[in-house]
């Protein structure tokens, strides 16, 4: 018994002692750190080459008000591996990108090469988050990364407000994770898009979405496209439509408090298949040009459904003249049919080119926003 007692006493002592001489060498402390907090990746000027930019933050032991301490670091290489160990050469600390939350590519990069390789190495980083935001920056990511809007106290935090809806809420932005547009560029029956950065004057602007096509863009859409875009894609209830006159002057703008958008694929065989939307919208008029009267909502109503429906009409006849499909209505027909995938998308594709579409939208207008006086006329 007694030498039982002591056999466990010596394996306890042992494991402790070994527990101590254990060495931490995989653990860096955070003042031997970078944390990357953004990624950028350009085309060079030199052939076969990128230009892969790193934005740091430096930790700091000190509260500054307003203070933005990021280190911004660019190298050149012919990929994106060996662009980070140059890079790490030119700094005393290691990198962390553990805090990578946005990843910018350039613009003339995206319209010129097939990004399938360069997702490839942000896809193999275990360190590297599958929930980073990537966008296209315009006209350079550096250009975007280097940017410094005002109020912005942490590095980078101007994007993390926008894309995490926690700041602004516009229905002109368009989210898309790093996983989700990895998965889509091998999806069959749905195109990967992208939101497009654009500096102004030290500032960002995101209004605009480019949609891909074999892993390149293959279309830019304009602003009124990417909101009507956002309103058929994303569960959205705050936007704004203008109406015009006949003159194509403005006539009023409405403001939606909500809107639901849904759409059934109608396949025939004899006949040219459609695709159903129906869209309800209701709200208010949030912005007059001329007057307006209680007793003529109907009309306003009328007026509204029949713009709105030109419009996205116009959008989705687009969409299926460039051959993109963001929405994703070839995964319904791959859901709708049995069989092979290959023959499934073969088949779409041919359906997709002569697909008829037919838009019904439904809007309910709570009133024109006109305050009447106790003899019921305008004040």
């Amino acid at each position: 018994m007694v030498k039982a007692k002591m056999i466990r006493r010596l394996l306890l002592l042992t494991i402790v002692l070994l527990l101590f001489l254990t060495s931490g060498c995989g653990y860096k402390d955070i003042d031997k750190r970078f944390f990357v907090v953004s990624i950028g990746v350009d085309k060079s000027k030199e052939e076969n080459k990128y230009d892969v930019t790193l934005k740091l933050a430096v930790p700091s032991n000190e509260s500054k008000s307003g203070s933005d301490e990021a280190k911004i670091i660019t190298e050149s290489a012919q990929s994106i591996s060996e662009a980070v160990r140059l890079m790490k050469s030119k700094v005393d600390k290691e990198f962390d990108f553990s805090h990578a939350k946005v990843i910018v590519f350039g613009e003339e990069l995206a319209k010129g090469e097939d990004l399938e390789h360069i997702f490839d190495w942000f896809e193999r980083r275990r360190d590297i988050k599958d929930i980073a935001w990537a966008a296209i920056g315009s006209p350079t990511a550096l250009e975007v990364l280097e940017a410094k809007p005002v109020g912005e106290r942490i590095p980078s935090n101007s994007l993390f407000l926008t894309f995490s809806s926690a700041g602004t809420e516009t229905p002109y932005i368009h989210t898309v994770y790093l996983f989700d547009f990895t998965r889509k560029q091998v999806e069959r029956g749905v195109s990967p898009i992208l939101p497009i950065i654009k500096t102004e004057e030290n500032e960002l602007a995101i209004n605009t979405i480019s949609i891909f096509s074999n892993m390149k863009v293959a279309l830019v859409l304009e602003k009124e496209q990417t909101k009507f875009l956002n309103m058929l894609m994303v569960h959205v209830s705050k936007f704004d439509i203008r109406v015009d006159n006949e003159d194509n002057s403005p006539y009023f703008i409405f403001s939606t408090d909500n809107v639901k958008a849904n759409y059934d694929l109608i396949v025939n065989e004899k006949s040219p298949s459609k695709i159903s939307y129906k869209i309800k919208v209701n709200g208010v008029v949030e912005e007059a040009f001329d007057d307006l009267e209680d007793t003529k909502i109907k009309e306003y109503e009328k007026l509204l459904e029949k713009q709105l429906e030109s419009k996205i009409l116009d959008l989705l006849m687009q969409l299926q003249k460039e051959k993109v499909d963001p929405i994703g209505f070839g995964l319904k027909y791959r859901a709708m049919n049995k069989g092979k995938e290959s023959e499934k998308i073969e088949t779409w594709n041919n359906i997709y080119s002569n697909l008829e579409f037919d838009i019904n939208v439904t809007a309910e207008m709570d009133h024109v926003g006109v305050i009447h006086d106790e003899e019921e006329l305008p004040e």
